[in-house]
């Protein structure tokens, strides 16, 4: 005769850690920091998830997450699931744990305890629901997770609204940017009818995607489309072919890499991306890039409805070189053992 063994779900409010005794130590991560990382924010209604695979028993999970450079005040809830075969069957489900967090810091690893020892398996973690303490703060809900853009990670997947985030199999190369000079700027759309933002470049290898770093000011539900040209005498004469590749950017997390994938890779030559059609969202939308700079290049040069913007060298822009081996996107996470909270509250189902 089988014996129902019911579910324990440990619903905790954490304020802070309290080690009272025990020590803490992290058994696993579920990502490896390679391609530099983007912050991608839970601001409107929007989530952060990671399947992972435990390959060792832990008793809870943390997950690293930018605040937006304001610590002491933002919120936001993490819930832990057994992985149900995908996405939507495992949310479905009710949580293994789930963690109100308040008043967190700025990159700090935030935590999801379960209560007792989980053994091996899939699981996947969830991060929604922001807040904040502040009634005063101006854009009270910029809080999220990092993402690491080349992540070797083999045994999970970055979600994104509950969507995967997708295989990646380039390698991230910043142009320009590690040389450069001047005053980090970010310049958003132009107000005028049409407005464009573009930036001529030279690749000297095969690429097989682009990427531009972009702030939203804060705000969210913001976005663009991005087109890839090959370059042809100038500007004017370039815009007017076909695009070898259009993308269209929604939801784009302040100061997160806006990236498109190109079906094959492109030879080696003078290419310029242009950005248009801009959803201002609730703030507005542009790109990173450097004022003043003392560095120049004839192939490198950043336009603004077509024209050359003056005092300006480049946007940050990267080009995605196809990669000698696998290499996708994981939000930071890691599992522990030996943890002790400050309960403030707590049920068991």
């Amino acid at each position: 005769m089988m014996r129902h063994i019911p579910r324990t779900i440990l619903i905790l409010s954490f304020g802070f850690l309290a080690l009272n005794g025990f020590s803490q130590e992290i058994v696993e991560n579920f990502f490896t920091a390679d391609g530099g990382n983007s912050p991608i924010s839970l601001n409107g209604g929007q989530k952060c998830a990671q399947r992972f695979t435990a390959l060792l028993p832990f008793e809870g999970i943390e997950v690293n997450g930018p605040t937006w450079s304001v610590s002491g005040e933002k919120g936001m809830t993490i819930r832990l699931y057994n992985w149900a075969g995908n996405y939507e069957l495992t949310v479905a489900q009710a949580p293994i744990a789930v963690s109100v967090l308040v008043n967190l810091d700025d990159n700090a690893w935030h935590p999801c305890y379960a209560g007792a020892e989980l053994p091996p398996g899939q699981y996947l973690w969830e991060a929604s629901e922001p807040t904040n303490s502040n009634p005063d703060a101006s854009e009270p809900f910029q809080i999220g997770c990092w993402l690491y853009n080349e992540s070797k990670y083999e045994g999970g997947e970055a979600y994104f609204n509950g969507e995967p985030w997708g295989a990646v199999t380039v390698s991230w190369m910043r142009m320009y940017g590690d040389e450069q000079t001047g005053a980090w700027t970010a310049y958003p759309f132009p107000e005028t009818e049409n407005p464009t933002l573009a930036q001529s470049f030279y690749a000297i290898y095969p690429f097989q995607g682009v990427a531009i770093a972009s702030p939203t000011w804060n705000g969210f539900n913001a976005g663009f489309r991005m087109n890839l040209y090959p370059w042809d005498t100038d500007y004017d004469t370039t815009v007017a072919q076909d695009p070898i590749a259009q993308h269209t950017i929604e939801n784009h997390s302040d100061n997160a890499r806006a990236e498109m994938m190109l079906e094959i890779p492109q030879p080696d030559g003078k290419y310029l991306l242009v950005t248009d059609m801009p959803d201002r969202g609730t703030r507005d939308i542009g790109h990173w890039g450097w004022s003043d700079s003392g560095w120049w290049d004839p192939d490198t040069i950043a336009y603004v409805d077509g024209v050359e913007i003056e005092n300006f060298f480049s946007f940050d822009l990267f080009v995605g070189e196809p990669a000698s081996e696998t290499v996708g996107k994981d939000f930071a996470s890691r599992s522990l053992t030996g943890v002790a909270t400050a309960i403030r509250e707590w049920m068991i189902h």
